[in-house]
């Protein structure tokens, strides 16, 4: 039973909250959604991919010819509700183009999903595409579109082809210009963040947090939250009050903003809307601890101890949350609590002998001390209470994360600071600052294998990895920057998410490999002596292809070198080749 169903008096404003939850009615919204709903219209955020689109449909609308304009991406990442949003607003303009959002579904009962495709792309068939004046959006996942251009083996659609290949939808080549009939909006080339010269930014989160925290009458959050929490008996006590009011808080935002952002560029992860509202949910509302379906909410907060509000409150729910969304799982990978060095663990000795903790949080946090107020009355002398002391030092150390206070406690990761100044620099083609990412790859690939002692140097992999005898070839590798892109320095809202590197190898040939955060971490571990296992090469096996192509330009068909390290003083030896006189052996 929902709790705002029980009578006026127990109104609660999880109830309003619950209209972010995944599960809710709200959470979907279809290419034919109704936009005059006001709840649905108020929470439309504006996106630059929205931009992009409304620029092409403001480019085709009237022409006289025919045009196709493809959406490109994949489930959840916002096209039905870009596409609701525009049959609301712009209804005259939507009208001229016939729009077919689901390119796996078939009109046709006895039909497979292609032949459904070949129907709505009948007017851009060679034939037909130069007499025709069709308009059509056509939303449609990388992969299906691949599949239905190989399997027109009559070149049929060879136009459309040619303009796929040439425009490198299919190859993630950045590229929003269209052609004539054919245009597109790939989804995958927008994120849910900004890449900026000091960092990452991202106008479309702020924008949701706006809209639940903004303090205006046009927010039914707001409203809500003023005519439940605010006049509410426990609202002293409840957590999800506290929690509204944080995040509410601009360097909370921020710092959520931030921490969200991370964990996506670490874990590869793909947030849609739907996601991100029920994450937000999900830490207003710590239902691990509260019951939603309550007959008597306001008397909630009462039931919670001491530790179970601490547990609940927004800082501590945002790291510590388990199991129950992928989103949440992730972040916990990126919690400041398991960062250790000497500064923290001498603060940590010391939070932990004193007694007047409270005091403690807040001297440094006393914009956000209304967390603990609650517990004001407890004695930490009372050693029952420790568990409570270590989930208040949780909450310390998440909330300084969360609001950038007392950075010399935790300092900023430099791996992830490095890659992202490189994906920055590298989108906008500014080489000079890639030498440290080259380097480091670089040298990684070289140490692959095991460690060297010379930068042009490369182990051949051997079956027997205890081998006392390490087998080394000369290998030479150069760096290529000539084919970056060459977007304009600013706020990037469009960009590739991960850093595609070219090096030249043996007699010119190239190559290429694809980093993401994750390897340009495991690359540098490398460089610091850890050997890669089964997983890491499985999961980065685009990696083991480029080293075993490297590797095939590399000396060991002329010149080996044999170091044998079975002995006190290394003793190495070298194996040539030559056309004339064969093998010859000798001692370094």
């Amino acid at each position: 039973m929902e709790a705002q169903n029980v009578s006026n008096n127990q109104k609660c404003f999880v109830s309003m909250l619950s209209r972010l939850r995944e599960s809710s009615k709200e959470a979907v919204v279809s290419s034919d959604a109704d936009f005059n709903d006001p709840y649905t219209m108020y929470m439309h955020v504006d996106r630059p991919v929205q931009d992009r689109f409304l620029s092409i449909l403001n480019e085709t609308y009237n022409s006289e010819q025919s045009e196709l304009i493809l959406l490109c991406g994949s489930v959840g990442d916002g096209k039905s509700h870009m596409l609701s949003y525009c049959k609301s607003m712009y209804p005259d303009k939507m009208d001229k183009f016939y729009v077919h959002n689901d390119s796996t579904a078939s009109l046709y009962v006895d039909k497979p999903a292609s032949y459904t495709l070949k129907q709505v792309l009948e007017d851009f068939s060679d034939d037909r595409i130069e007499k025709s004046n069709g308009k059509v959006i056509l939303a449609i996942n990388l992969g299906t579109l691949s599949n239905f251009l190989e399997a027109d083996e009559n070149n049929k659609f060879g136009k459309l082809k040619s303009y796929v290949e040439n425009s490198g939808i299919l190859n993630e080549k950045i590229d929003d210009k269209g052609e004539n009939h054919f245009h597109c909006v790939n989804f995958a080339d927008y994120h849910l963040y900004e890449l900026t010269s000091k960092g990452v930014v991202s106008s479309y989160i702020q924008g949701i947090l706006n809209k639940i925290t903004d303090k205006n009458e046009i927010n039914p959050f707001y409203n809500d939250f003023c005519q439940t929490c605010e006049k509410c008996q426990s609202k002293d006590l409840c957590p999800i009050k506290v929690n509204y009011e944080l995040i509410s808080d601009k360097k909370i935002q921020n710092g959520i903003i931030s921490t969200l952002v991370e964990t996506i560029v670490k874990n590869k992860l793909i947030v849609s809307t739907r996601t991100l509202l029920n994450m937000i949910y999900e830490v207003l509302v710590d239902e691990r601890n509260w019951t939603c379906g309550s007959l008597e909410p306001r008397k909630e907060p009462e039931r919670l101890t001491s530790l179970s509000y601490c547990k609940s409150l927004l800082p501590n729910v945002l790291f510590e949350k388990r199991e129950s969304s992928e989103v949440l799982d992730a972040v916990g990978s990126i919690d400041p609590m398991q960062i250790r060095n000497e500064n923290i663990d001498d603060f940590f000795v010391f939070y932990i002998n004193s007694n007047n903790v409270l005091q403690l949080f807040k001297n440094n946090l006393p914009d956000y001390s209304r967390q603990i107020e609650r517990l004001s009355y407890i004695d930490f002398s009372d050693r029952s209470t420790y568990a409570l002391k270590v989930e208040i030092l949780k909450l310390f150390v998440r909330t300084c994360w969360l609001t950038g206070i007392r950075r010399d406690l935790l300092p900023e990761d430099k791996t992830y600071e490095e890659y992202m100044k490189a994906l920055y620099a590298w989108n906008i083609g500014n080489y000079m600052e890639l030498k440290n990412i080259y380097n480091v790859v670089e040298k990684g690939i070289l140490a692959w294998n095991g460690q060297v002692t010379d930068q042009n140097e490369m182990q051949v992999l051997i079956k027997n990895k205890k081998s006392k005898y390490h087998l080394i070839q000369k290998i030479q590798i150069r760096k290529k920057v000539d084919d970056l892109p060459k977007q304009e320095p600013g706020i990037l809202s469009m960009f590739r998410d991960e850093l595609r590197l070219k090096y030249r190898y043996s007699r010119n040939l190239e190559t290429e490999l694809d980093v993401d955060y994750s390897l340009y971490k495991l690359l540098k571990m490398v460089i610091n002596g850890y050997i890669p296992n089964m997983n890491d090469k499985r999961v980065n096996v685009k990696c083991v292809e480029f080293i075993n192509i490297i590797s095939q330009g590399g000396s060991k068909r002329e010149e080996l070198y044999i170091r044998d390290l079975s002995q006190k003083v290394p003793k190495e030896y070298k194996l040539t080749f030559d056309d004339i006189f064969g093998y010859s052996f000798e001692v370094n």
